[in-house]
């Protein structure tokens, strides 16, 4: 299939999206949660860089109820794309918003009542003349936005004054898989202060990844799954990547490049920008047509990344710098013509994985996936078969 997918993208690389392991990601997550328990699909940032509107495509065939992205541009892109279940928008509501979200029918949330009271009251409904909607954060220990513990009856007051309706109310753990203590004192905080509001029959979720790992959370009105979905584990550290790995996750994303050059260089020769590798002896070096501007690290240069041989299962040393838009690699012989190489693993691996590759370079596992351009073209697979390609520059996240 690599061939096929080469010549139906026009490229020397490309991310490969699996989305039979979005499909079984999912699963587990279902199986974590309570029977009654919903789903809102955290599709932000392009789905963690898989690619926004397709994976949401999968997803919502797959049966996911709602979706959550982080911005009202998100929201439209994936409206644009007929995507017509629930949206949800993470960030914090602002007043001049207000006509991107009744035109693409998005439930904004919101910390405290200020930009609703600037909005003109006439504004607050939604085209087929219902309640405008809001989903209400509360801070329970994040303390990033949401409204305090202790405030949320009086905002609660005031939007209920303003005619507006809550759609649900919701809040996000701070601590990492390993932190249960934290996490379980934040869900306790927030089942006290929103629980007079059950007998409204107000949904209320506060288990993302890390709660549905813990299954703290998961038997509220919905789990707010994101990265796990796509095989991407919350925290680098290994005892969070096993505990991961033990509940079956897979990743979905490869990056699989052909090189565009390879020679064979004699003894002595210096390699790339400031010539900081210089060969030892005779040595095969290959050129991959993939560098920093398509989000692989520089900091992977010199040595510390690898690519691997899909052929043989051979690493290969990135050598010299990586640079803006390709990197060097040393080949322990010449290569066959057809060979490809993964410059990222859809695995656990050491040198090529998402997760090597973020405690290597001090980065959260989410940043790995996240900041691959769209320059790379991405292309999801079902079995061996092509599903959907999004073409090289030609999409956004």
């Amino acid at each position: 299939m690599e061939a096929e997918i080469f010549n139906a993208t026009c490229c020397s690389n490309y991310i490969r999206v699996n989305l039979d392991a979005i499909t079984k990601n999912v699963s587990i997550l279902r199986s974590l949660a309570k029977k009654h328990t919903g789903m809102i699909a955290a599709v932000k940032g392009g789905c963690h860089g898989h690619g926004g509107i397709p994976v949401t495509q999968h997803l919502s065939r797959l049966g996911v109820e709602e979706f959550a992205v982080a911005t009202v541009a998100e929201g439209r892109s994936l409206r644009k794309a007929g995507i017509q279940e629930k949206m949800h928008v993470l960030g914090n509501f602002k007043s001049r918003e207000i006509d991107k979200y009744l035109e693409n029918n998005l439930i904004p949330t919101v910390s405290w009542a200020e930009d609703l009271k600037a909005v003109d009251k006439e504004k607050l409904s939604q085209a087929n003349g219902g309640k405008f909607r809001v989903n209400i954060k509360v801070d329970s220990g994040m303390s990033r936005f949401g409204v305090q513990c202790e405030d949320l009856h009086s905002l609660v007051q005031t939007i209920d004054s303003l005619d507006v309706q809550i759609n649900s109310i919701y809040t996000h753990f701070a601590g990492g898989i390993m932190d249960r203590e934290g996490n379980q004192a934040q869900l306790d905080r927030f089942l006290d202060c929103s629980e007079d509001y059950v007998a409204r029959t107000i949904p209320r979720h506060a288990a993302a990844s890390t709660g549905c790992f813990q299954q703290i959370g998961t038997d509220l009105d919905y789990i707010r799954p994101g990265g796990s979905m796509y095989g991407l584990c919350v925290a680098n550290d290994l005892p969070s990547t096993k505990m991961f790995q033990d509940l079956g996750f897979k990743p979905a994303m490869s990056l699989v490049a052909q090189p565009t050059f390879y020679k064979l260089l004699p003894a002595g020769r210096r390699i790339g920008y400031d010539g900081l590798y210089t060969t030892k002896e005779p040595e095969w070096i290959a050129n991959i047509a993939c560098g920093w501007s398509d989000g692989y690290r520089r900091k992977l240069s010199l040595g510390v990344g690898a690519v691997k041989n899909n052929r043989t299962g051979e690493l290969c040393p990135i050598v010299g710098r990586v640079s803006m838009d390709s990197c060097t690699v040393r080949l322990p012989r010449k290569p066959e013509a057809s060979d490809t190489y993964s410059l990222l693993t859809d695995d656990f691996a050491e040198k090529t994985s998402y997760t090597w590759m973020a405690r290597t370079l001090n980065a959260a596992n989410y940043e790995i996936t996240g900041t691959f351009s769209t320059r790379l073209p991405r292309v999801y697979t079902s079995g061996e078969k092509i599903v959907d390609i999004m073409h090289a520059v030609d999409y956004t996240n």
